[in-house]
């Protein structure tokens, strides 16, 4: 067998080369592959930075909104504390590129609830904050609350509100309670012809007038428009302001300094007053102005009359001041009783004499709040009232009580001296 060196050699270099051919492939798919992989990691790599830079970026534009939404919060409460002037709402600007805040003060009385907004671009977060002011915050629900004596309504006398009574209400032709009627007790009555606005609660119901749902366990003759079997009359509720809170403000007048005998402006006097005690009676009278720096506590009796003025200092902000007496006061003849002329703010004439009347009002008189701890209310002709409570009330023609809202979150302090208290700081959105 003839063998050819020659054509053997070709046919070696030939796989060689298919071999070095195969081989180059390779290496080349082999580098592509890398660069693909490392390209895909360097994608991802770079998609994952980006994202987190614009989750950094958007964290720190919303930290940024929320910070400069407690800054609007703090300036708000800083203003309401120190007695600054605010329109709400308050539109600030900041030292934070695109950061603007906008915080509205809404509530009534000495609540105030603050809510700031905080924009940084278009990042928004909210900061609810609720602010009271510290004292004593009496439960005035009712436009007349009365103890065991009742109540005595005369001709086109009204309460416009709500009334709950320990003991009966009786009237006469044209007398009035608009709201609903409650009184407690077994035996408990609303008689001679009362009429009644919402429903009643009443153990026995004697020729009444009744708009609403009378719910009584006996009917006289009264009218409703619908009826309900009672069964058990509602139970008595005490006078919303203890003997504790009245010493407590006593004490806190006495603190603040005492005037030993009677207590006389007349005519074009004024003063500024308060906290003190006052052994002796006070007359307010003839036009004179008395401002009220703090509670007032009066051994002895309180008269204003004849156009005189008394009111709470502004100072008082929202909150609600009192004159305690041991003997009787007696408001008359055109006499203008108020507090601060800050909503919510109210001015309080309480006498802790048992007689009758304990507290007389009368003659074109504007007051907001009467109350007798355990004595009468005498009320005639034609006066502006918010609020009476007392042991017994009696109105007598014309008499007209009117309740207002804000009264049932009314917070008593003892003046300037009163500090606002936070009770709550969250974040809403």
């Amino acid at each position: 067998m003839l063998f050819n060196r020659k054509n053997n050699k070709q046919l070696s270099n030939f796989h060689y080369g298919v071999k070095n051919t195969q081989k180059g492939f390779i290496a080349l798919y082999l580098t592509l592959l890398v660069v693909f992989v490392l390209s895909g990691i360097g994608a991802s790599a770079f998609g994952l930075i980006s994202s987190q830079q614009h989750i950094i970026k958007n964290t720190k534009t919303s930290l940024q909104a929320y910070y400069v939404a407690e800054a609007g919060v703090e300036d708000a409460l800083h203003r309401v504390k120190n007695s600054l002037q605010w329109v709400s709402p308050i539109s600030l600007g900041t030292m934070i590129s695109n950061a603007n805040i906008s915080t509205t003060v809404s509530g009534i009385g000495a609540v105030k609830i603050i809510t700031a907004t905080g924009d940084d671009a278009s990042r928004i977060r909210k900061v609810e904050v609720v602010y009271s002011l510290s004292g004593i915050a009496p439960q005035f629900f009712y436009g007349a609350h009365v103890g065991a004596g009742g109540i005595e309504m005369d001709n086109n006398s009204s309460v416009v509100g709500n009334v709950f009574s320990s003991g009966n209400i009786q009237g006469n032709s044209g007398a009035e309670i608009t709201g609903t009627a409650t009184v407690s007790g077994v035996g408990g009555q609303v008689s001679s012809g009362i009429s009644i606005g919402g429903d009643a609660f009443m153990d026995h119901c004697e020729s009444a007038q009744v708009a609403g749902t009378l719910y009584a366990n006996t009917n006289n003759e009264c009218s409703f428009g619908a009826f309900v079997s009672l069964g058990e009359p509602p139970l008595q509720a005490p006078l919303p302001i203890t003997s504790g809170e009245i010493q407590a403000w006593k004490d806190a007048a006495e603190a603040g300094g005492i005037i030993s005998g009677n207590y006389i402006l007349d005519g074009s006097d004024t003063a500024s007053l308060g906290p003190k005690k006052i052994i002796g009676n006070v007359t307010i009278e003839n036009q004179a102005v008395w401002t009220l720096t703090g509670n007032i506590w009066v051994t002895g009796n309180v008269e204003i009359k004849n156009d005189a003025r008394v009111l709470l200092d502004a100072s008082f902000d929202a909150a609600s001041g009192v004159i305690v007496a041991d003997g009787v006061i007696t408001i008359q003849n055109n006499s203008i009783s108020s507090g601060s002329g800050i909503p919510g703010s109210y001015l309080m004439y309480l006498s802790t004499n048992a007689g009758n009347p304990a507290v007389n009002a009368k003659n074109n008189v504007i007051a907001d709040i009467l109350y007798a701890s355990s004595g009468w209310i005498l009320v005639e002709n034609n006066l502006e009232l918010h609020k009476i409570t007392g042991h017994g009330v009696h109105l007598k023609n014309n008499a007209i009580i009117t309740y207002e809202t804000g009264l049932s979150s009314a917070t008593f302090s003892s003046g300037p001296g009163a500090s606002w208290e936070l009770i709550s700081w969250k974040e809403v959105e």
